[in-house]
């Protein structure tokens, strides 16, 4: 039962992480879904308007190194090297939510890395 509990809060911490931008006077708060070995350490908005956001996201590799990013139809794929393991994520780009207008459509201009 504990581990169950253990692996709800994970799971809800993961899906709750969020990261901030500034848009002129305005602060944006994002919701995201990324795997835990990336973190958004900052959000650019390119334009805001009430059915949709284009931003641009900088993320930091926790531990490993970039191997190859992609884009798809709606989701980018990211190959980490880590060890010498190589891991693939699919992230969708419906995974990022602007907090507070979940119902407003996010489309991500592009992603920026820093590996760590």
């Amino acid at each position: 039962m504990k581990i169950i509990k253990t692996l709800i809060l994970g799971f809800s911490i993961f899906c709750c992480s969020t990261a901030f931008a500034q848009e002129g006077d305005n602060f944006v708060k994002l919701r995201h879904g990324l795997p835990n070995v990336l973190k958004v350490t900052n959000v650019r908005v390119y334009s805001d308007s009430p059915a949709s956001a284009e931003i641009s996201i900088w993320i930091d590799v926790k531990n490993g190194k970039i191997v190859s990013v992609s884009r798809g139809q709606g989701d980018w794929i990211i190959t980490l090297r880590t060890h010498g393991q190589v891991s693939t994520y699919v992230v969708s780009e419906k995974s990022f939510k602007v907090v507070g207008q979940e119902s407003k459509a996010v489309s991500i201009r592009a992603l920026h890395f820093s590996e760590g």
